[in-house]
């Protein structure tokens, strides 16, 4: 009976996806961006279930002509969906 508890619990192991692989893969995608890197997420409790990132790149030559860019992506982890925004102006040094 122990030795079959072991395979099992290699096989629920194997199965479970990286955690942060999931918020990340989604705002890849939700940005549209070229060569796209994203941060490690900053959770939000439970009660709200969010993630948030961000996320960098290169526009798609069509949008900004290809120019790198940041952007927000907000990740529910409830729905599994991802919303971004672009952040350009939070990557700007502030003016006096």
């Amino acid at each position: 009976m122990r030795l079959m508890g072991l395979p099992l619990l290699a096989l629920i192991a194997a199965a479970s996806p990286n955690a942060d692989s999931t918020p990340r893969d989604a705002c890849i995608k939700a940005s549209g961006m070229d060569d796209a890197a994203t941060s490690a997420p900053v959770h939000f409790s439970d009660r709200s279930a969010l993630d948030v990132l961000m996320v960098t790149g290169r526009y798609p030559p069509r949008v900004n002509k290809g120019r790198a860019g940041t952007m927000l992506c907000l990740y529910d982890r409830r729905t599994k969906m991802a919303q971004t925004r672009d952040a350009g102006a939070w990557s700007r040094t502030p003016q006096p």
